[in-house]
């Protein structure tokens, strides 16, 4: 873990100010996931330079929804200690509130540009898994969305801050699941491009990893009290919240593969320019 990469000194009286290694993580994600977007984007008849606006969009949206996720999330918290809704560390952050909002501000950008909805919906589908991948790495490196206690013998067990005892690095399990399934989105899109489905398919894979990195995050109360675990069960069922959102995109990104298939299928070489949707 290095929570902190590096404390820049105290200059003309301003800081120390630290680094953070989330923060970086997340920036490096998005930049990444960007670049994957930009060179695919003539591939779908976008204009490469375009879509960046797009992506603004995203980053916006994508850190205010994840803001207001985590405030709803943990609202009688917030209730009592109002004055920290507006931290300055602006913490607190769940990634499905970022995700939804993320997706609206895309929408609201295509709509805007008068551009398919579906068709920048599959473009920016397999950088999202790529930039989701390495914030992952970010929440390793900061000590948070741990796994469960696991045995000594295993060669990658992982003491984190704040936890008791030996862990599974769920958020490198989770980040190889992602990276997984960004593999399996690229080989397909290089077949066939069928409006609708890359996008449909990152929800499936990116709902099923989330899912199973759930299960190595989740404990009873006091488990997660005594640093034992990093997300509860949801009251007396055996799923967490965040499982019931896995299963939501899942549900979705079927409906939507199986919807997409029935589309007319066009090759990479003869993608004809999106129009508005």
């Amino acid at each position: 873990m290095l929570p902190i990469f590096f404390t820049i000194p105290k200059f003309l009286g301003i800081g120390p100010i630290p680094i953070h290694s989330y923060g970086v993580m997340l920036i490096l994600g998005f930049l990444a996931g960007m670049y994957v977007v930009r060179m695919r984007a003539q591939k779908y008849g976008f204009l490469p330079d375009k879509v960046i606006d797009m992506g603004f969009w995203a980053l916006v949206g994508g850190v205010l929804g994840a803001r207001l996720g985590f405030i709803l999330q943990e609202l009688p918290y917030f209730l009592s200690h109002p004055k920290e809704l507006f931290s300055p560390q602006f913490s607190g952050l769940t990634s499905f509130g970022g995700e939804i909002v993320a997706v609206v501000g895309i929408i609201i950008w295509a709509r805007r540009n008068k551009y398919s909805i579906i068709g920048i919906l599959d473009l920016a589908a397999p950088g999202y898994l790529l930039g989701y991948a390495i914030g992952r790495v970010g929440c390793f490196l900061n000590g948070c969305c741990y796994g469960g206690v696991c045995s000594p013998n295993l060669p990658w067990a992982t003491t984190f801050h704040d936890a008791k005892g030996l862990h599974h690095p769920a958020q490198i399990y989770d980040a190889l699941m992602n990276l997984v399934g960004l593999g399996i989105l690229l080989y397909i899109e290089r077949r066939k491009l069928v409006p609708g489905r890359i996008a449909a398919l990152m929800l499936i894979l990116h709902g099923t990893s989330r899912f199973i990195y759930e299960f190595w995050r989740a404990g009873t109360e006091d488990e997660v009290r005594q640093g034992l675990a990093s997300s509860t069960y949801w009251g007396n069922l055996p799923i967490t919240q965040a499982h019931a959102m896995a299963l939501g995109l899942i549900v979705i990104g079927l409906i939507w593969y199986f919807i997409a298939n029935k589309k007319p299928v066009t090759t990479t070489q003869d993608t004809p320019e999106m129009k508005a949707a």
